[in-house]
């Protein structure tokens, strides 16, 4: 049996977030050092282009570059990760922040997103789809319904609940129209049956269509709620014609980010100062101020959740928001159906190769969030090759044809270098999250991985163990390694980071370790990522894991 490989990813930007400082080349300097003395051979690196990193990186110096060089410089093989689907990310900020119209910024009913790829803001859609038909109903809401998981009796009465609106998702103020409360045991919907539930309705609404969010606060917010349901059933928007209007669940209330800050670090040791939208002084100046950014999260809530089978109680949380309609698309995730699309990802592919990269690794899975992501790929070009029909399997084909083709045109770029091509293999292909959590990797896609590894990679990457009970990720690994085996391409195995830590046992890692050694169809183990085990101390210097390097060696040694 071949000796297990020991690979790493860098995320630069969570190294950012993790520091509250950038990396100058003497930290990329010290972090090559510390990976190679642990027996690292490749480096992976994370681009995301959504931040200015690349453009303008302060420090001075061109980070990819110098990163690659670093990497070389130590023996490493330094390989960009691109994810191609990463154009932008949720969650929004709040609607009350300034639009720039020179400012790659998107807005929608979950906020402002300042987080997004210049292509991706003058080419919105282009983004993934939704299913036509109920992104924006319009209307004014004639009745709220809170609907219980059960038909059992409930402690909460009309006294304990109001009603708050808002024309945006944040600032709402208590609605004083008219209104009927009613009680009623009724039949809902529900899995894996329909069963009877107890609801509260407020009738007789008059909240114009202006006011398109909607918040029902409780009085009663203690460890004895009993008004419970999963938190996209929880509340019902219903039009005058009785017609219950689509609506997104609220995940809330977010506090304002300056105020977990110390006063004393500075303002651009902040995220959003990592985007095109603050460079903008109208931006800048609202960011910067504590009292302003207070003000615009005044009642902001989010509403980009996943966890929509997650149990939410009305009279523990005190609160239950939602918004009338779907969002049109998701946030950055752009369609491989259009041409200027594949162009754009194939543009960041030869800018890491310009830089010297060793190879390309392209990774589906995204931080592209939506409640209901099931319902997206349903881009015009999709639908006229459909003839117009709602053919799931015909839709995921034609969009994991698309995807495969840009695969294909990658590998020939990268290789026609002389380069690597990588590809990750994620549970989502396989296997829904065990979590109850909606998935990483866009759905609605016939993810021909077996071609890839067949046909097109030079190694494979699995990623998302995590998200599985150890029964389910050994049915995925075993399936996935097969299908690496018999092509001859490696498969290698990215730890968790959700477990991974500078200082402690890292029970998590030694077990990943153990699993890796005794795969037989497992190459190497990827940890992921540096943020976690490296860090810059008190004297400026960056310093690698003590407890990781043990770990590392007792891996490459059995």
């Amino acid at each position: 049996m071949k000796p297990k490989q020991l690979h790493a990813t860098a995320d630069i930007y969570d190294d950012f977030l993790d520091n509250a400082r950038f990396y100058e080349k003497s930290h990329l300097d010290a972090l090559m050092a510390y990976l190679r003395k642990i027996g690292v051979t490749r480096l992976e690196w994370i681009f995301d282009a959504m931040w200015t990193f690349y453009e303008d990186y302060p420090p001075g110096f061109d980070l990819l570059a110098y990163a690659a060089e670093a990497a070389h410089a130590h023996g490493l093989e330094f390989i960009p990760v691109i994810k191609p689907f990463e154009g932008g990310l949720s969650p929004g900020l709040p609607h009350t922040l300034p639009l720039h119209r020179g400012s790659p910024v998107l807005s929608d009913l979950r906020g402002i997103h300042p987080v997004i790829e210049p292509f991706v803001a003058a080419h919105p859609d282009m983004r993934l789809k939704r299913r036509p038909g109920d992104w924006d109903p319009g209307g004014a809401i004639t009745e709220i319904r809170l609907v219980k998981g059960d038909d059992h009796p409930t402690r909460l009465r009309p006294e304990h609940l109001s009603i708050w609106t808002s024309p945006t998702n944040n600032h709402f103020q208590r609605y004083t129209g008219p209104l009927r409360f009613e009680e009623s045991v009724e039949w809902r919907k529900a899995f894996p049956l329909w069963r009877k539930s107890r609801i509260l309705s407020f009738k007789d609404l008059r909240i114009p269509e202006s006011e398109r969010y909607a918040l029902v606060r409780c009085a009663l917010a203690d460890c004895n709620g009993d008004f419970a349901n999963e938190r996209a059933a929880l509340v019902e928007l219903v039009a005058e014609n009785n017609q219950i209007l689509p609506a997104t669940p609220g995940s809330g209330p977010v506090k304002a980010p300056l105020d977990d800050l110390d006063p004393s670090v500075p303002c651009p040791a902040r995220q959003e100062f990592m985007t095109r939208y603050a460079r903008f002084e109208e931006a800048r100046k609202e960011l910067c101020s504590r009292e302003k950014m207070r003000w615009h999260y005044q009642d902001f809530f989010s509403f980009d959740d996943t966890l929509i089978t997650q149990i939410h109680t009305l009279d523990v949380s005190g609160w239950v928001a939602v918004a009338r309609g779907k969002a049109e698309h998701l946030v950055g995730a752009l369609h491989p159906i259009y041409p200027e699309v594949q162009q754009h990802w194939l543009s960041k592919i030869r800018y890491c190769l310009d830089r010297g990269a060793d190879g390309i690794n392209i990774r589906v899975a995204n931080h592209n969030k939506s409640h209901e992501i099931w319902e997206y790929g349903f881009n015009e070009p999709v639908l006229e090759k459909t003839g117009g029909e709602m053919d799931l399997a015909a839709v995921a084909k034609i969009n994991g044809d698309a995807f495969t083709d840009f695969l294909r045109q990658a590998a020939r770029l990268i290789k026609g270098r002389g380069k690597l091509v990588g590809v990750h293999l994620h549970p989502d292909m396989l296997h829904p999250d065990d979590r109850s959590r909606l998935g990483f990797a866009p759905q609605n896609f016939d993810w021909q991985w077996e071609t890839w590894v067949g046909e097109i990679a030079d190694y494979a990457e699995f990623r998302g163990g995590f998200a599985l009970r150890p029964w389910n990720e050994r049915k995925v690994i075993d399936r996935f390694s097969a299908a690496t085996r018999a092509a001859g391409r490696p498969l290698f195995y990215q730890s968790s980071f959700k477990e991974l830590h500078f200082e402690g046992d890292n029970f998590r890692l030694r077990e990943e370790c153990d699993l890796v050694c005794r795969h037989p169809r497992l190459d190497g183990l990827m940890l992921y990522e540096t943020a976690m085990y490296t860090r810059i101390n008190d004297r400026g210097d960056l310093e690698g894991s003590p407890d990781v390097a043990r770990i590392a060696a007792g891996y490459l040694s059995s």
